[in-house]
């Protein structure tokens, strides 16, 4: 099983927004047989944890899967290249990356708590894995690789629902049902 799947992870880079565990989701498809690799887009919040990521990168022999961006102006041009987004962190709101990764179409594969889980659940962009568990982490990628088209289509028909004109006339028309 040789299939490539690009994974992007954007948000800044600190512990909070768990880095480390796409890392270890990538060395667990890796040696599933898939050709795994992990974009990371975000600014540095943490040179030590930074210096921790790339110690691992190291350690798992993923320096030519594994790439730290930095900060990106032009996600949504970073968005087009990836197979799928990981939100991974359980201290979400309503997660930023998400909404752009569904108006691109690039479903999303997140942890099943706080807001990531909800933009999951309302958008049906995706798919949630158990918080901080690898086999159910590859389990979700595995659900996304089966149904990406059907993913795609659901995240551009919310997005398209969350546009301010689409926002505005919804509006609109609560107030005009109780005039």
């Amino acid at each position: 099983m040789s299939q490539t799947i690009i994974i992007g992870h954007v948000a800044l880079i600190q512990e909070s927004k768990k880095q480390w565990f796409t890392i270890e989701l990538l060395k667990k498809l890796r040696a599933e047989g898939y050709d795994a690799v992990g974009v990371f887009a975000g600014e540095c919040r943490e040179p030590e944890y930074m210096k921790e990521l790339n110690q691992k990168v190291e350690q798992y022999g993923l320096k030519e899967s594994v790439t730290f961006l930095g900060r990106r102006d032009d996600i949504p041009n970073l968005l087009k290249m990836i197979d799928m987004l990981i939100i991974p962190s359980a201290f979400e709101g309503f997660p930023l990356a998400g909404l752009e990764a569904a108006a691109g179409g690039v479903p999303v594969v997140a942890c099943n708590a706080a807001g990531a889980e909800e933009f999951i659940r309302v958008s049906g962009d995706g798919v949630t894995f158990t918080e901080d568990d690898l086999d159910s982490a590859a389990d979700a990628v595995g659900k996304i690789l089966e149904g990406k088209e059907e993913y795609k289509k659901a995240g551009i028909e919310f997005a398209s629902q969350m546009s301010n004109r689409e926002y505005s006339a919804r509006v609109e028309q609560i107030f005009k049902s109780i005039e």
